[in-house]
Parts: structure tokens; C-alpha cells; sequence
């Protein structure tokens, strides 16, 4: 790290790009995240920290371990950049997680609404059909993005009504692509099952999530309530 350090004190981004290709993997998932902290830290300097770590993954492949780290808004908005190069947004980790399976999954430390509006953005007005291919693509659990945020998400606040919009296009982006998998539904009704009794969430039509779930399976909102209380 002093050595990043001392390279970006003394604006040497030529040095800076050196000491990047030449350190390992475990090492630039660091220096990204330290980019990321000065980035966030100080509002004049976004920018060029973020173009800093564009450029840095433009000129190697992206860390495998970067994947899991974009969890929040604030991730995803530093390096989106970086992830629309090369079919970042598609390339996955051991588990086959690409960054919307890990972004949709929320993060269990801090309450952090998925930022659909801003995906929904990138699908349909930006030309980002690997950013559309990521949203069909399946983890080693057979579960796609959305599918992961049903199941797992633990954020069980209403969404915004332009964030649910933007989600409900997202579904019908993924419907024009593939067929939904009937056989991740009762997966998914176990675990929002245990989540809602585990937060004490009454489990009704009002529950919002429950209405996505009918919604992106295609079944009677009373079903959907049946299963989860059963």
C-alpha cells in the first residue's frame, strides 16, 4: 500500500499501472478498494479515481474476488465503469455469481435498497446487452439475479414505486430472454418463509415481496400466500 500511496501522491499513473499488473490478485482487490474509500471520501475526486480504476481493470482481467464486493449502490456506481468492459458484468466466480447475484442479494450489514432504477437505465437505454445477458445467467444454486433477490434478500421494505417499475421491466427484460424455472419456486417460498418468521413479518398480500414472487412465477397472489404459511 505505500507504495500506491506514494504513486498516487506523486500523480504517476504510468508507475501507478506498473505496480498494478505486477501485483497479484489478492493485492489489486486492495488497491480497488482503497481507490474506491479516497473515491467515495471526497466528492471533487470521484471521478478521477474512478477513471483511475478503469483504467487499471481495462488493463488486466477483472478479480474474481471483486465480484462479491459489489453489494451496495455505492459499489456498483464506482465501478460500473469498469464492469462494462470486456463482459465484465457477465463473468462470475467459483460459486458462477456474476455481480447483479451478489448486488440483488443485498448486504446483510446495512439496509440498501437494490438500485433497479439505475439497471433498468443501463438494459434499456445504453447499449449493454451484456449487462441483459448477466441478468439471465444462472449461479451454482440454478438461480438467476432476480431469483437470488426473492430468495435471499433480507430488505423486506416496500420498494419505491419507480424502483418496483424499474424491477417489473427488469422481469419482463428476463421473461423475452428465458422461460422462468418452475422448479426454483418452492426454494424460494421456504426461504422468505424462514426470513419473514425470523423478522416477525406478517405474511400476507400485502407483503410485497410475496406479490413479486406471484408476479415473477406467474401465479394467484393467495397461492403464493397458501405456500409461504403453510
Amino acid at each position: 500500500m505505500k507504495t500506491l500511496i506514494h504513486l498516487l501522491l506523486t500523480h504517476d499513473n504510468n508507475g501507478l499501472l506498473k505496480h498494478y499488473l505486477a501485483s497479484k490478485e489478492y493485492e489489486n482487490i486492495v488497491q480497488l478498494a482503497y481507490l474506491f474509500h479516497q473515491g467515495m471520501s471526497d466528492t471533487s475526486k470521484f471521478d478521477a479515481f474512478q477513471k483511475l480504476a478503469t483504467k487499471l481493470v481495462e488493463n488486466k482481467n477483472l478479480p474474481a474476488a471483486l465480484i462479491a464486493q459489489i453489494k451496495t449502490n455505492d459499489t456498483l456506481s464506482f465501478f460500473t465503469p469498469a464492469l462494462q468492459l470486456q463482459d465484465n458484468f457477465k463473468k462470475t466466480d467459483h460459486l458462477q455469481r456474476n455481480t447483479l447475484h451478489y448486488l440483488l442479494a443485498g448486504n446483510q450489514q446495512i439496509e440498501n435498497t437494490v438500485p433497479f432504477n439505475y439497471l433498468r437505465s443501463m438494459m434499456l437505454f445504453g447499449s449493454n446487452d451484456t449487462l441483459r445477458d448477466a441478468l439471465c445467467q444462472r449461479n451454482s444454486e440454478n438461480l438467476t439475479p432476480i431469483e437470488v433477490y426473492l430468495l435471499s434478500n433480507q430488505n423486506f421494505t416496500a420498494l419505491p414505486p419507480h424502483e418496483l417499475t424499474a424491477l417489473l421491466a427488469i422481469i419482463e427484460i428476463e421473461y423475452k430472454q428465458q422461460t422462468v424455472d418452475p422448479i426454483n419456486y418452492m426454494p424460494i417460498i421456504k426461504s422468505v418463509s424462514k426470513l419473514c418468521t425470523s423478522q416477525i413479518k406478517v405474511m400476507n398480500v400485502e407483503l410485497q415481496r410475496l406479490l413479486l414472487i406471484a408476479v415473477y412465477f406467474s401465479k394467484p397472489v393467495k397461492e403464493v400466500v397458501n405456500n409461504v404459511t403453510q
